[in-house]
């Protein structure tokens, strides 16, 4: 086994400044990291900056190398049973190395670099970052015993830290890489209608590709023991930043897409300290850290810290306390975390997406978390074959656009073995090359062909029925569902069940006009029969409205829809929406993790609020012996007919709840 798989993961990524190095005390370092409890550790070595002695002609090295250097540090570390993991980042040099190469530098359309601080950005497809940065590594990871390796913002940046954009490279190599492969010109900017940006959108992945295969192989040739981001274990960030929206489930949903349904690698989901790029030394909400953490801990049993500085020499320690917490809770539990695997029966795909926000599937996220649906989650470009749905009896496609031929088949072969495909929007409508196709790609949904599209619509909602309330019993009390601005129109197979009527677009003003004359045919659900299983399909972004909007009248429609016509069960009736609820199983155990949100107020974070006299009811599962709690409250668990009855006294911030 390599040392990473079953490790207990509770990481402290250090980023160090080039003044920390300065008066840097190895011991003091490491004292610290073992009192936080930490058992991996990332620290800046090479890249922009030389944290150590480099023989490189073009390695700028740091000025500050007054303190304990770098190989200190690291047998520091390895006495006190930490990993060190190198940070290493190629995406600028100093202006000072550009001056001797101006080759290596990303360029924007007109020519120019872009100069940030005296760092200049550089291209992916120059030889620094196809060639000189591979010497780096190779220096390093001769020099140190590192226990691995993490590349920073790779790939290709279009973005300052200022938030300045860009546009794509035109570097010479890029415009003749790209017209070679393309037959095209590179386009000035990022712009999803122009059909020379898809091609470049492709261009850059295959760009990417080639360029992390050859670091890869750099650093198994030096060692098959050196744990590599992205391969052996995932890094990903849960932080906030000036100007975006709170995302609640941040940490939740980054553990459960990385480390997916099979949960093969240790996932570092570094939870960031400061408040964004313009406020590193001001720490987040000490509430909103630690809900992190223990999300972090109930999704992946692991934890991870990001700071600016060391630990001594961090001003702002308001998070340290809650988040100390968290690890040192992990510490002394660390057993219970090793080989849980998924009890999950729902697994919601995620759409290939570059940019910051889908709301669609975050409107699917909140929507199971606050019904107590334990799912997982798993990422398009992971999506190979049935082996990773093995277990589940539903999944969700969130306006999944473009799916390729094999995730197709393999989606009507999940539906046609018994399982329930759930996609919304436009999922599956798109071909190779994003070309729109007459109707979804999915066979199981039962749509003969695509309509038309609506859109900017204002007032059109959908009638819940009076027959169909027995179906739509949430909807019950408020028929009329609005869903937003988009609406598919499409021709379903024969025997498709239709559900919903559309009200279409009617006057909302002056008051005295407001009323509809019309209810059309056009459904807002179907539900199609395909071999053992069923295609669900809801024509429209109803994620995306929930997300947006938060009414109540959307997650009606979403818990029936999974309660009703997926057959979900409800786990969970009684309790508060602001509760999260994970499912695992281990060695003939049953895991119960309960993580407290309810300290979220608008996009602020407090303690939150203990939760007394939980009962949860897990179809399936036996309770042959005890029911452990290990934060604080008691627990009980009793089999009445095929479910388990769990009763939990008082939740805290968090709770593992045992069954034997």
């Amino acid at each position: 086994m390599h040392w990473w798989e079953n490790y207990p993961w509770r990481m402290i990524q250090t980023n160090l400044r080039e003044i920390d190095m300065e008066d840097i005390d190895a011991k003091k370092y490491v004292k610290d990291l073992k009192d936080f409890g930490a058992t991996v550790v990332t620290l800046n070595t090479a890249g922009i900056i030389a944290s150590y002695d480099t023989d490189l002609e073009y390695h700028k090295k740091s000025d500050y190398l007054h303190g304990d250097g770098l190989g200190t540090i690291i047998d520091e570390c390895h006495k006190a049973g930490i990993k060190v993991i190198a940070r290493m980042d190629f995406s600028k040099v100093r202006y000072e190395v550009y001056e001797k190469h101006p080759e290596w530098a990303y360029r924007r359309a007109d020519g120019q670099i872009v100069n940030y601080n005296g760092d200049v950005h550089t291209c992916p497809n120059s030889d620094y970052q196809q060639k000189y940065a591979l010497e780096i590594v190779r220096e390093a990871l001769t020099k140190f015993p590192f226990d691995g390796v993490f590349c920073n913002m790779s790939g290709f940046l279009v973005v300052d830290y200022s938030g300045n954009y860009h546009g794509p490279c035109h570097c010479e190599n890029c415009q003749r890489l790209f017209r070679e492969k393309y037959g095209a010109e590179i386009p000035v900017k990022d712009d999803s209608r122009d059909p020379a940006y898809k091609k470049y959108t492709m261009f850059k992945s295959e760009c990417s590709k080639t360029q992390k295969r050859n670091l890869h192989k750099t650093i198994r040739d030096i060692s098959p023991e050196i744990a590599i981001d992205g391969v052996d274990y995932v890094r990903i960030e849960s932080g906030t930043e000036i100007g975006y929206k709170t995302w609640i489930y941040s940490a939740s949903s980054n553990a459960r897409k990385i480390i997916g349904p099979d949960r093969r690698r240790p996932v570092d989901g570094a939870v960031v300290d400061f408040l964004g790029f313009r406020y590193r030394d001001t720490s987040s909400s000490p509430a909103q850290m630690e809900l992190r953490q223990w999300q972090n801990l109930a999704n992946s049993g692991s934890t991870s810290l990001y700071i600016m500085g060391r630990l001594d020499n961090h001003k702002d320690v308001s998070c340290y306390e809650g988040t100390r917490k968290v690890f040192q809770f992990h510490k002394e539990h660390e057993e219970l975390y090793m080989g849980v695997a998924s009890g999950a029966e729902v697994v919601l795909l995620h759409k290939n997406l570059l940019a910051r926000y889908d709301e669609e599937t975050y409107g699917w996220i909140r929507a199971l978390t606050e019904s107590h649906v334990p799912f997982d989650e798993l990422k398009q470009a992971d999506f190979e074959n049935l082996e990773q749905l093995a277990g589940k009896k539903i999944i969700i496609l969130s306006d999944a656009k473009m799916l390729n031929g094999v995730q197709a088949e393999l989606l009507d072969k999940f539906a046609e073995e018994g399982g329930t495909v759930v996609a919304t929007g436009e999922s599956g409508l798109y071909g190779k090359g994003f070309v729109p196709q007459e109707a979804l790609s999915l066979k199981c949904m039962g749509v003969k062909r695509i309509l038309e599209k609506r859109t900017k619509q204002m007032s059109s909602v959908f009638l819940v029925n009076d027959g169909e309330k027995g179906v739509f019993s949430h909807c019950a009390k408020a028929p009329y569902i609005p869903f937003g601005e988009e609406l598919l129109m499409a021709e379903f197979e024969e025997g498709t069940q239709k559900y919903l009527s559309l009200i279409p677009e009617h006057p909302f003003g002056p008051p005295e006009r407001c009323y509809y004359t019309e209810v059309t045919e056009h459904p807002g659900v179907t539900v199609h029969s395909y071999g053992k299983g069923r295609g669900v399909y809801i024509p429209w972004l109803v994620g995306t409205f929930y997300y947006n909007e938060g009414f109540q009248n959307t997650l009606n429609l979403m818990q029936d829809v999974l309660y009703h016509l997926c057959d979900v069960a409800q786990i969970a009736p009684g309790l508060t929406p602001m509760v999260e609820v994970c499912l695992g199983r281990k060695e003939g155990k049953t895991i119960v993790q309960l993580v407290n949100a309810s300290g979220c107020f608008s996009n602020s974070f407090f303690d939150p609020i203990p939760v007394c006299d939980i009962e949860l009811r897990l179809p399936g599962a036996k309770a042959a012996g005890a029911a452990t709690a290990y934060n604080g409250g008691t627990a009980s668990a009793e089999t009445e007919g095929d479910v388990c009855v769990v009763r939990l006294d008082k939740l805290k911030e968090y709770e593992i709840i045992v069954i034997e």
